[in-house]
Parts: C-alpha cells; structure tokens; sequence
C-alpha cells in the first residue's frame, strides 16, 4: 500500500519534534509493510486551523492527484485540534478513497473522528484558560507581562533552582528621563508633532529603534495605547485588555478588545516614572485635545465650497508671506535644479536672490534670480506631443517593454496548467465535484489562477505606462499648460510650482551673468504622472 506521511509540532521551540514523528510513523510503516510515497510537514504552526498550513494544503492536493492511498500520522492531534477541520479532512479523504490511520489510534473511522477531534478541541480551550489563569496569577504576584516597555529594562534572575524568574523589570534612567520630558512637554501644551521633531533632533531613538512619530505617543484612544496612556509610568500594570481569537474562516489571529470591566491592574509602586497626578491630568488634556480635533473636523465638514475655497487661499497667503520672510524657505522650479551648462556643477544660491556656478572663473556668478526664473519658465513652454511620443520610442523603453511582455507571456502557460488541472478533477469526478467536500481543493486552485493573473495584470499595466495613447498625452499636456499658466501670472505660485517641479530633471545654465539662457531637461515620466491629478 502506499502511503504519504503527516507531522505537525505548534511552536518553534519543538525542534525536533517533526522528525521525531516522521521517524515513528515511518518505523510503522515497516511493520506493516506499506511503501512511502512522501513525507509532508508544518513546523510551529497551530493545530487550530488548516487553512494557514502549506504541508496539509500540499497533501490534500497530492490525495487528490492519487499519489497515495492512505495517510499515516502518530495521532489524530497531528491533523487538527478544531472539530470541524477534522471532520471536513476525513469527509474530503474519504470521498477520494484515501484513508487515515494513526500509529495511536490505528484506522480512523466516523467515531474516532467525533469523540477525538471533541477531545482535542476541548483540551485547546482548557489550554488557553489555564494559560490565561497563569498569566493573570503572575501579574497579581509582581510580574510582567509581554516585551519591554520604552523606559524599563528587563531584569536577569534565577530562583533557588536555577530556574529563570520571569516577568521581572527594572527603570532604565536615561530612558525615564526622555519618558518624563514627554509629559512634562504634553502638559504644558506642546503639540505631539513638535515634541517627535525635537526627539528627533535629538537623534533620541524611538522604542522601535527608529523615528519617534506622534502615533508612538498617543496610540489608539479605544484600545489606550501609546506611550502617553502607559499606566506602568505612574506604577500600575494594566493586563487582559485584548482577546486573541482565530477567524474561523481563513484561521488568522485577530486581537478583541475585552469590556474594560475585565481589565485587571495590579499596582507596581516600584515601576513609578510619573507621579499619579500628573498622570491623570495628562489623561485629561488627551481627551479635551481629541475633542478639540474632532469639533475641527467635522466643523469642515460642514463647510461650503465657498469656505473651503476661502481656507485654501488663506493658507496659499500663509506660505507665500511665510516664503518673503525668509530666502532659506523660497521654494520655486529652481530649487535645486539648476546647473551649468559648461562645467557641469550645481547652480546654488550664492546670496539674497542671485544664484553661481561654484567654478572659479565661470561667468555665471552673481545670476539674478529674476533673470533664471523667466528663462526657466520660458523653457518649460517647448514640452510638446512630439517630445513625449520620442522619449517612448527609444531602444531603451522598447527593451523595457518587450522584458514586461516576455514576463506577461510566461505566465499565460502557467495560468493555462492550473486551469488544465481544475477542468481534469472536474471531468474526472463529475457532478459530485460541486459538492462541499472538493470545494477546497478547487478553491485553491482557483486562489493561485486569481495570484498569477494579478501579477499578470500588474506587469501589463506596467508595460502599457511606457507607451501612453495619443489621448493620454493630450491630457497630460492639457493640465501641465494649465499649471503653466498659473506660473506666467505668478513665478512662486505655490500649488503650480509643485506640480511642475515633477516634470523637470534640470535646467542648463549657459550664456553670462546679465544673459542667462536656460534649457529645461524634461523628466517624462514625471510628466507622465501629472495624469493623476485627473482623479483628485
């Protein structure tokens, strides 16, 4: 008889627990005189759910495909724990004439399946009950629960026995110096984007090892997380706030939040960063600032077009006045873009409104800015259709596309195979493969055509950017004349600038200091790109 091989272990701590079943199973089938086909596997993945475990999804097919007659594994826990997916397994299996025996339990029959698999999900749920009695026991004796919290370190100890004593924290100094100044910023008003940047500047690592964002201080208001809302900061560890439970469709891990009347606080004197009532008043200001927040929103909301139109202009004034004020902050289609033709150097503000090739000697020095700018939007004026087709018809951009259709066709046999595949189990079962106890298998397969035809769609579309319609090119250009204009009327208009700075690669500076002659390299996909304001 042949046969195919199951082993499962839940956590990667079981290392040699897969082998270790895979060996037993295998001695069996000596004993029995069975010939294995293969050996499938899942390694530190949960008996909880089938859908997520690529050694069982691997053996069903292979079932399918008739590759083995029945499937050897040491007991029926290996399978599942979850009643049903014990049940569907046995149901698919035995409708294709394959049969499950355990080196425990020997062949598997209807009665097996409702008394053990009843079993097994029994002892899951007294399993988490009991490992949530632990946890809750330890944190009411002191310890902590989860990873390391932003201003503590974890402490290394070892009971009479030599046994590691877990949960055990201590408050690392610098970082309680940065906790506390958080607070101390926050009530006394500072905005959170103001305090990240002054972390930031600090080059203060945030508890990620990265940037500290305003997400990192305040968190979720439902699920009060975030740094801010850490009560271990004024001494009370706060524990089974969430719920894990597994989808019971697709099996993955989904955090509940639990009723806050089952929340458990146990008090840590010790661990105190923040005094309580500074604590509570910080409490408060993060409720009366989100009130703040969300009376803004939905006052704008509520706004006219006419308001909304006024508001915008308000702020364009803003950023202009904001512009004059300062020459380190003046943003127009210069910035950053200007070099000399001759010597290929950046053109940099040299001072107030005058711009210099950084070359000794080069006659540029001292431009006026006034001066570049009219040249620099005179030359943004020569983008024509013709110019934008060219850049699409170069040998390089036709390579592109014909690697993006080499990579499209590839793809097609494969999609046709597993098209190939479902319409043989089809003619090969028959109407009974519409039934629920194939719909899994089908289902797959349909998920991996749905897969391949996606990445299919995405190397199309990819390829049809680099030879835009006629239409298309006619659009862009309308709205990159449009925006044109705006900067005719006024150089540092600021929504024109920033949109036109897309489609510019440089400016070349030529001629002298009193007659600067610019011309503009033209970034074509950036112009490209201007497409997507139509759907703003």
């Amino acid at each position: 008889m042949l046969v195919a091989l199951y082993a499962r272990h839940s956590t990667d701590k079981q290392q040699g627990s897969a082998e270790d079943q895979i060996s037993r199973c295998a001695r069996f089938c000596k004993q029995q005189g069975y010939r294995v086909v293969e050996a499938y596997r899942d390694e530190a993945l949960s008996g909880a759910h089938m859908l997520n475990r690529p050694g069982i999804q691997a053996l069903l097919t292979a079932a399918i495909d008739g590759d083995f007659e029945r499937v050897i594994t040491e007991d029926l826990s290996r399978i599942s724990r979850d009643q049903a997916d014990t049940a569907t397994f046995f149901k698919k299996l035995t409708f294709i004439g394959v049969g499950i025996e355990t080196v425990s339990e020997g062949i598997i029959g209807e009665l097996h399946i409702g008394l053990k698999s009843t079993m097994n999900a029994l002892y899951l749920k007294d399993l988490a009950d009991k490992t949530r009695r632990g946890q809750i026991a330890a944190v009411l004796r002191g310890s902590i629960p989860g990873g390391v919290t932003y201003g503590y370190d974890i402490v290394r100890r070892f009971d009479e026995n030599g046994e590691p004593i877990r949960g055990a924290r201590s408050i690392n100094e610098a970082e309680a110096e940065v906790v506390k100044g958080i607070f101390s910023d926050y009530l006394a008003g500072v905005s959170l984007k103001k305090i990240v940047e002054n972390l930031n500047s600090l080059g203060i690592p945030a508890p990620t090892g990265g940037k500290w964002g305003p997400t990192t201080l305040i968190g979720s208001a439902a699920r009060e997380t975030g740094l801010l809302r850490q009560t271990m900061y004024m001494g009370v560890i706060t524990f089974n706030k969430m719920e894990f439970r597994k989808h019971p469709e697709n099996g993955k891990r989904l955090s509940i939040l639990r009723p806050r009347s089952e929340w458990i606080q146990a008090p840590a004197p010790e661990l105190t960063i923040i005094d309580e009532m500074t604590f509570k008043a910080v409490q408060e200001m993060i409720i009366e600032r989100s009130s703040k927040r969300s009376e803004l929103i939905l006052q704008r909301r509520q706004e006219s077009d006419t308001e909304k139109a006024a508001r915008e202009a308000a702020r364009v004034n803003r950023w202009k006045r904001e512009q004059a004020r300062s020459r380190k902050t003046i943003h127009t289609i210069l910035s950053g873009n200007l070099y000399c033709a001759a010597h290929g150097h950046k053109i940099t503000a040299a001072r107030e409104r005058r711009f210099a090739c950084s070359e000794p000697g080069c006659p540029l020095r001292q431009v006026a800015r006034d001066d570049l700018l009219d040249q620099a939007i005179a030359a943004l004026g020569q983008l024509t259709g013709t110019a934008i087709s060219s850049h699409y018809e170069t040998e390089e951009i036709r390579e592109r596309r014909e690697a993006f259709t080499k990579k499209i066709d590839a793809l097609t046999p494969k999609i046709e195979a597993r098209r190939e595949k479902v319409m043989n189990v089809l003619d090969a079962i028959g109407g009974a493969a519409r039934t629920e106890t194939i719909r899994g298998f089908l289902d797959a397969q349909e998920e991996e055509i749905r897969k391949l035809r996606w990445e299919q769609i995405k190397l199309e579309r990819r390829r049809d950017a680099l030879q835009p319609k006629p239409g298309m090119i006619k659009a862009v250009l309308r709205i990159y004349n449009q925006a044109l204009s705006q900067l005719r009327s006024d150089p540092v208009e600021h929504s024109a600038t920033l949109l036109l700075r897309r489609t510019i690669e440089r400016f070349d500076v030529a001629g002298e200091r009193d007659k600067p002659e610019v011309a503009a390299r033209f970034n074509i996909p950036g112009v490209m790109e201007l497409l997507d304001e139509l759907d703003r």
